[in-house]
C-alpha cells in the first residue's frame, strides 16, 4: 500500500507478506512503520508450516481516537494460505469533532488464500471514521473476509462510519464495489431501522454450494458471495455463513 509521509507521520502502517509456495517452510515477513507513539496493529505469528501461516493482529495503544490513521498491508505470494485472526474488538471513541481513517489493502497473488476473521468494529457517539478496503486477486486466488460493524455503544447513538469497499481481479475488473456513508440518521425507520448492527461475510474465489447458508445470501455477478445480516446486538449475527465459508 502506498502511504505518503504526513500520513505515516501521524499514524501507522502495519505490513504483512507471506511469500510463495516453494517447498520449504513458507516464508513470513512483518512490520510496522511509523512513529513509535502512534497507536498500530502488532502482527505476531501464531503458527506457519510449509504453506501457511497465522497471524494475530495485536493493537498496541489506544484506538481509535481522533487524528489516528491505522493502515494493514496484506501480501500473500503465490500458493500460499494466510489467516489473519483478531483478539478482540475495536472501538472508535468520541472524537470531538475530529476524524480517524482505519485503510486496508489486500494483494493476492495466483492461487494464494487469505482468512481474515475480524472482530466488531463499534463507532461511538461522537466518532467519525472513515473505512477503506481495497482487494485484488489473481487467478485462482480466495479470499474470506468476516466484518461487523456496530452503530454505537449499548444504549447510546452512534457516531459516523464511511466505509469503500473495493475487489478487483487481476485485469482490473470489480468484484464488489460498495459504498456506505452510516451515522445516527440511519437508524431511521426504512433505513436500518432497531438494527444497529451490520454483519457481513465476503467470500470471493471460493466455491460455495448454491443452496448453502441461504439467508442473506446474495451471489455476485462475477463470482463470489455476500451475507449481509442486520440485528440489534453482535452477538445476534449468525455464525453459518462464516463456519460455511471456513469448513466447507
Amino acid at each position: 500500500m502506498a502511504t505518503s509521509t504526513p500520513e505515516l507521520a501521524t499514524g501507522s502502517l502495519t505490513r504483512v507478506r507471506v511469500g510463495a509456495v516453494d517447498g520449504t517452510r513458507v516464508r513470513v515477513e512483518t512490520d510496522v512503520a511509523g512513529p513509535s507513539t502512534a497507536p498500530a496493529l502488532r502482527p505476531m505469528l501464531l503458527a506457519s508450516d510449509t504453506r501457511s501461516a497465522r497471524i494475530s493482529l495485536v493493537p498496541d495503544g489506544a484506538m481509535l481516537l481522533a487524528g489516528d490513521r491505522i493502515g494493514v498491508a496484506v501480501e500473500v505470494g503465490e500458493g500460499a494460505s494466510l489467516t489473519l485472526v483478531e483478539p478482540g474488538g475495536t472501538v472508535a471513541y468520541d472524537m470531538d469533532g475530529g476524524r480517524a481513517t482505519w485503510s486496508v489493502t489486500i494483494d493476492l497473488a495466483a492461487g494464494a488464500t487469505l482468512v481474515w476473521a475480524g472482530e466488531p468494529f463499534v463507532v461511538s457517539a461522537g466518532a467519525d471514521v472513515t473505512r477503506d478496503t481495497r482487494i485484488a486477486m489473481a487467478p485462482g486466488s480466495r479470499l474470506a473476509l468476516r466484518e461487523t460493524l456496530v452503530l454505537g455503544r449499548h444504549g447510546e447513538r452512534p457516531g459516523r462510519a464511511r466505509t469503500t469497499w473495493e475487489a478487483h481481479d487481476h485485469d482490473g475488473r470489480p468484484l464488489l464495489v460498495e459504498s456506505l456513508d452510516l451515522d445516527a440518521g440511519s437508524l431511521a425507520p426504512g433505513l436500518l431501522g432497531p438494527h444497529r448492527v451490520l454483519g457481513s461475510v465476503t467470500a470471493l474465489g471460493c466455491d460455495v454450494p448454491p443452496d448453502a447458508c441461504p439467508d442473506g445470501r446474495l451471489d455476485l455477478e462475477r463470482g463470489g458471495t455476500l451475507w449481509r445480516h442486520l440485528a440489534g446486538e453482535a452477538h445476534e449475527i449468525p455464525r453459518q455463513p462464516w463456519e460455511c465459508v471456513t469448513t466447507g
